[in-house]
């Protein structure tokens, strides 16, 4: 997984956003810095996501545009009554 991030030129957050994740920069960014560490397989369902957009990388020289779906809009804030830590 570390290699294709640095293929895609992308750092840990960006990668994050691309699988999906939508926590926190912080949390994003430790989700995915364990899945490169971890030394266990990569999850086939985020495995399977991260050929696709190889795929369309080598095909394109881009990453693919995701929709804005409504409903699901983005925001990445804490949680409300979440305290961040210092």
């Amino acid at each position: 997984m570390r290699e294709l991030r640095r293929r895609l030129g992308m750092d840990r957050l960006q990668m994050a956003r691309v699988i999906g994740y939508t926590g926190t920069d912080r949390n994003d960014e430790l989700r995915v810095k364990r899945l490169e560490n971890a030394g266990d397989p990569v999850p086939l369902y985020i495995a399977r996501l991260l050929w696709l957009i190889e795929s369309n990388w080598l095909m394109f020289g881009s990453l693919p545009t995701f929709p804005q779906w409504s409903g699901y809009d983005f925001d990445h804030s804490p949680d409300p009554g979440h305290k961040e830590e210092a």
